[in-house]
């Protein structure tokens, strides 16, 4: 299995906002997707966006960037 990357460290907002929304989508309950990314404000605003939706979003914070593992989460029903 290919390990699902995605390079944001030369991107900024809202770009790197759009991208990240756009391959976590492709994730299937349980998947996991590693995001690499440099501009601070990007990766607060990619963790906002991500914890609101169905994913868990752990933060490793490196020496000139942020390591975001997101993983897809099943959706809780209301039933």
């Amino acid at each position: 299995m290919t390990p699902n990357i995605l390079d944001l460290r030369q991107e900024r907002c809202p770009m790197a906002l759009l991208l990240a929304k756009r391959h976590s989508v492709k994730l299937e309950v349980g998947q996991s997707l590693s995001i690499y990314v440099s501009d601070h404000s990007s990766m607060k605003d990619i963790v906002s966006f991500l914890s609101k939706q169905a994913y868990v979003v752990a933060i490793d914070a490196c020496s000139s960037y942020h390591h975001l593992l997101v993983t897809k989460k099943e959706l809780q029903s209301d039933a």
